[in-house]
């Protein structure tokens, strides 16, 4: 009842409602347009910005670096949603079956990689990958002495293994994710399937994937939208390099902010990267969209 009356009152509507508005403006609509329009223009954070067409754009797309940052965003991306994506289904799957006891626990175990600090899981994994002493070369040595490897200083290689660290580090918050809608499933919908004879591997794919569709493709969303983003990871562990075997778009635009100081060209570059995340959004949602089931 409550409800109806609600949808009734425009008033109501326009008073909860317009302070959303304002702080989504300020916050992503305003920003977007300011740079938008700072993208056509050259500007060293000093001077006045002079107007400059479309050169901030010819500069991006002929620039050496951006197919590079293409490939390496594709592949953080592609591994994001390989690793957390099904690690996490597979985990919360398990959490909501098994009858196993202390099960808050392992739910707490797969979650705490979240609560790290970036800065923290860079350390750790730099300690692992460490050519000389690092845990993973070192384990490798025990089958082959001669073994020696740089995982960071190499192309593919590096990019794969900074994704990797990401994936470990956010792949409990996926899974959290996963396991909430996994339980939100009615359970009358198993019980009716068992009687039927159904095994789980049937009702996960018959019951569980259908009804949780929505959830995966919000997290398939938030996996691929971030490996065009990804900064923070790559920054503390390589800073982009060497030379450009780990740059992406937003390693792009930081180079371009703070290296080259054309704010003009940062900006085309964060233009980009809007264009590109909104266009895989809309993708995904028209592919995802005879897929929503209710109950």
């Amino acid at each position: 009842m409550n409800s109806i009356i609600f949808s009734k009152n425009k008033f109501a509507q326009i008073l909860f409602s317009t302070p959303v508005i304002i702080i989504y403006s300020l916050i992503i609509i305003i920003p977007l347009i300011q740079a938008f329009i700072m993208s056509f223009t050259n500007w060293d954070g000093v001077n006045t910005a002079t107007y400059a067409g479309l050169a901030n754009y010819k500069m991006l797309f002929t620039s050496p670096n951006l197919k590079v940052s293409l490939i390496n965003s594709v592949i953080y991306s592609a591994i994001l949603v390989t690793y957390q994506l099904t690690l996490g289904t597979l985990f919360a799957t398990i959490l909501v079956n098994s009858t196993i006891k202390f099960k808050r626990i392992f739910k707490d175990i797969y979650f705490f990689p979240v609560l790290l600090s970036v800065s923290v899981v860079a350390q750790l994994w730099l300690s692992i990958y460490h050519g000389d002493f690092g845990l993973l070369n070192q384990i490798l040595k025990m089958l082959d002495p001669t073994w020696s490897q740089n995982w960071l200083a190499e192309p593919t290689k590096g990019i794969i293994a900074i994704v990797l660290a990401e994936s470990w580090k956010g792949m409990g918050y996926h899974m959290l994710i996963i396991y909430a809608a996994m339980r939100n499933v009615p359970r009358f919908y198993y019980e009716a399937a068992t009687i039927d004879g159904a095994s789980p591997t049937q009702q996960f794919f018959n019951i569980t994937f259908p009804l949780i569709g929505q959830t995966l493709k919000v997290c398939f969303i938030m996996c691929v939208t971030f490996g065009f983003r990804a900064f923070e990871q790559i920054f503390i562990m390589t800073s982009g390099g060497p030379v450009n075997y780990t740059y992406t778009m937003s390693i792009m635009m930081y180079k371009a902010l703070f290296g080259l100081q054309k704010y003009g060209y940062s900006n085309a570059i964060a233009v980009f990267i809007v264009v590109i995340c909104v266009g895989i959004m809309l993708m995904i949602e028209r592919a995802f969209r005879n897929t929503h089931v209710e109950y």
